[in-house]
């Protein structure tokens, strides 16, 4: 007999015929379908568990297409993959060529963006359901974003944009982080249900143009309305967004499908821009995620039965956070971050030393701003951040940081290619942009003892600067190889091991290569410049994209100083990254070990 998911991932509109004790059962089956994949594949399953009821209600009461849900950061789609033909599939979730873990939207015409960066959704919305009320089509827009989405800044923008704009978007605020007692989320609930039914809407407003030809009737509304809303702000946080222009309902339970089919049939066709808040639990459904959300939130594979982690594998990250850790006994410097405090290995100092750190919240643009401001006031700072999350601080970088010559350090984690999380989180374009600043110094460590003495040199730095490693941990000790060849290959940073072994194997076939690891990106090791002109071809190998990049750079200095050895670089092209493991894009990309081998031995052998 076939599960109701089962029968849903045959046609998707089977969902609107369910009863509610079947969206329950329902529910139940996304939920076991989850847990089993995640803890074979690893993915975000706390908050994935949470979201489960408010992405069924939406699919049941929505018609999609054309309606459409646009879910802000996209790590919390899980639900909506398998209410959208991707049951099937499910099992090669953030596998290679297999579906992402985030929205895509060259899987599925229902995933509207492409994303996996926080505050999108409400300006996305607004633009969308301004071209369908041009058309006058009904088409509907939902938009879904965390509470931790508020934290960030473009998401107060598409509010106050939304506001006045008067715009028909639904957002739903799917808030995990928020205490709320049964009695007063039953109170809101009724009082919520009450205010949005359509029929009391309507006789409100008849009564209002009736009120309205009494004389003293504006007084009368002034009044009836001023109570109102003083009633309601009794048991729901709304006032910020009414102010906003925005109507406010709730706070409901997000996890109880009967209030959330009530309220949302109740809302969905009003006008003008609509919050509804919904309380739901992080990790629901599965005990060791409920009690412990923070590690569940990305997590790698585990045991169901337990929940602990299948393997644990040190990251380059966890040395750092351990660097810093200890640095900080003898040292006084401060600790920023930007919602990543686990992933970065920054918890050990933040219990450690409290008072030193400061995690922000989603709002990286802040982050760096606030670091500027502790250095001019005389203080050292560490910025911890993601490299596809420092893609949005160019601005910060060059006007808050560069431009005043302040001696910020930004710890850029996730450098290269990243496993599992698709093309909005691969870290390969920081170094093309972060060559076009002026004043900063760029560094990408190839082993950890090179990444513990470039930590030393942070804490006395006089001016910008950055170090960008990835999330596997680095070899502890990287050589050069120095043997007087008429070839040089230079590996920089995550992907100089590699690099080496290529040429270890090449020199074996009698090619006759050196080699030399190197950390710095900009600018341009001393120690290069004067060796360039020794060979007669010099092969650059980097872990990021080629445009721009520090094989440019090599290119650049050789062309400016009329060194005249050819130059092959070695890394990615102009292009966006699949979901996959870092070793099978590496292999797709001819920058494993085999692939430098075949272009280096390509480039060698050609006269």
């Amino acid at each position: 007999m076939k599960t109701i998911l089962e029968e849903i991932d045959e046609s998707p509109k089977n969902l609107k015929n369910l009863t509610r004790a079947q969206l329950e059962q329902l529910a139940a089956e996304i939920r076991k379908t989850i847990i089993e994949v995640v803890s074979k594949n690893g993915g975000h399953l706390a908050s994935n568990l949470g979201i489960v009821e408010i992405t069924i209600v939406l699919h049941y009461i929505l018609n999609i297409p054309p309606d459409k849900i646009i879910f802000d950061v996209g790590h919390q789609v899980y639900t909506h993959k398998l209410l959208t033909g991707r049951y099937k599939l499910f099992n090669t979730l953030r596998k290679y060529k297999g579906i992402s873990g985030f929205p895509n939207s060259e899987e599925s015409e229902t995933d509207i963006f492409t994303t996996g960066h926080a505050g999108t959704a409400i300006s996305a919305g607004i633009g969308i359901q301004t071209v369908e009320q041009e058309r006058k089509n009904g088409a509907k827009t939902v938009v879904v974003i965390g509470d931790g989405s508020l934290t960030n800044g473009i998401t107060f923008e598409g509010l106050n944009n939304l506001g006045t704009s008067k715009k028909n978007l639904l957002i739903i605020l799917n808030d995990n982080n928020f205490s709320i007692s049964k009695t007063r989320g039953s109170v809101s609930y009724y009082l919520t249900r009450l205010i949005t039914m359509p029929v009391l809407a309507k006789s409100r407003d008849e009564i209002k143009e009736i009120i309205e030809k009494i004389p003293g009737g504006e007084q009368i509304l002034k009044v009836s309305k001023d109570i109102e809303q003083k009633t309601k702000y009794l048991v729901i946080p709304g006032g910020f967004f009414e102010k906003l222009g925005i109507q406010y309902f709730g706070p409901i339970d997000g996890n109880d499908i009967h209030h959330l089919i009530d309220v949302i049939k109740n809302i969905i066709d009003k006008e003008g821009p609509i919050i509804l808040h919904t309380i739901t639990q992080k990790g629901k459904g599965y005990k060791p995620a409920e009690e412990n959300p923070e590690k569940f939130h990305s997590i790698g594979t585990f045991n169901i039965n337990s929940g602990y982690p299948l393997s644990t594998i040190k990251t380059t990250g966890s040395f750092v956070g351990e660097f810093l850790e200890q640095a900080g006994e003898k040292n006084d410097f401060y600790v920023i971050t930007s919602a990543m405090e686990y992933g970065l290995g920054f918890d050990g100092f933040a219990k450690k030393f409290p008072e030193r750190f400061f995690d922000v919240g989603i709002a990286e643009s802040h982050s760096l701003i606030f670091a500027s401001g502790i250095v001019k006031a005389g203080k050292r700072v560490f910025v911890g951040i993601y490299s596809t999350f420092l893609q949005r601080t160019y601005d910060q970088i060059f006007h808050d940081i560069c431009l005043q010559k302040l001696p910020v350090v930004i710890l850029v984690d996730r450098a290269g290619i990243v496993s599992g999380d698709g093309p909005t989180h691969q870290g390969i374009y920081d170094i093309s942009f972060l060559r076009s600043i002026p004043e900063i110094s760029v560094f990408s460590p190839y082993s950890l003892e090179n990444l513990n003495n470039i930590m030393k040199i942070a804490l006395q730095s006089k001016k910008p600067m950055v170090i960008r490693y990835p999330k596997e941990l680095l070899p502890e000790k990287l050589d050069e190889i120095r043997q007087n060849g008429r070839f040089l290959c230079i590996g920089l940073g995550s992907i100089a091991q590699v690099a080496k072994q290529a040429c270890l194997l090449l020199n074996q076939e009698g090619i006759n290569l050196d080699f030399l690891p190197e950390d710095h990106v900009k600018p341009i090791d001393d120690k290069i410049k004067k060796i360039l002109s020794e060979y007669d071809k010099v092969i650059t190998c980097e872990e990021a994209i080629l445009p721009g990049g520090f094989g440019t750079s090599i290119l650049e200095f050789c062309n400016e100083n009329n060194i005249q050895c050819k130059i092959l670089r070695i890394g990615i092209s102009d292009t966006f990254i699949e979901t996959g493991s870092r070793e099978e894009i590496l292999e797709s990309l001819e920058l494993d070990v085999i692939g430098i081998m075949k272009k280096i031995r390509s480039f060698c052998e050609d006269a």
